[in-house]
């Protein structure tokens, strides 16, 4: 009898699984289905805007515009919308409506279809600035909250 209940205890043991050794297995298999959805790293170059594109493009609006130094613009951000060069396409963004307001009626915040960008301001650092024209980082995030494209420039904007 005694090794009748001996078998049934170890029988019934059998079909019972460790809560927590199953909880690390879920949330194993969680993190990797988490992995495999995410789209690869791809970092974002933005070319310089030609004054070819901003005459085609009417992009000479009131608002500022973010270029490294001496170099023609990367970002050009007005009132309502924004647009950025990547490859052969030039790219628009919609001005997010709870961002700060810049001079010329631009924003420190844009979104797109794939990423956003975020305009901040630098301290001065001895670099000549004024209420027009300041030391600024853009930041373009992509789409699952990574910094695809990060550099220093200058701003500078227009009523």
């Amino acid at each position: 009898m005694a090794v009748l209940a001996i078998a049934l205890a170890l029988l019934a043991g059998c079909g019972e699984e460790d809560p927590a050794k199953r909880a690390a297995e879920d949330a194993h298999d969680v993190a990797m289905v988490e992995r495999m959805s995410r789209e690869p790293f791809k970092p974002i170059v933005p070319i310089p805007i030609t004054q070819t594109d901003i005459a085609r493009y009417g992009l000479d609006k009131p608002g500022c515009r973010f270029g490294k130094k001496g170099q023609a613009p990367v970002f050009i951000a007005t009132r309502d919308e924004a647009f950025m060069r990547v490859g052969g396409d030039l790219k628009r963004y919609a001005a997010r409506d709870l961002a700060a307001d810049l001079p010329g009626g631009a924003r420190t915040t844009y979104v797109g279809l794939s990423s956003w960008v975020d305009l901040v301001r630098q301290p001065d650092a001895g670099v000549p600035s004024d209420q027009y024209t300041w030391p600024a980082r853009l930041i373009v995030h992509d789409a699952q909250e990574r910094v695809a494209y990060r550099a220093d420039g200058t701003v500078t904007c227009r009523d």
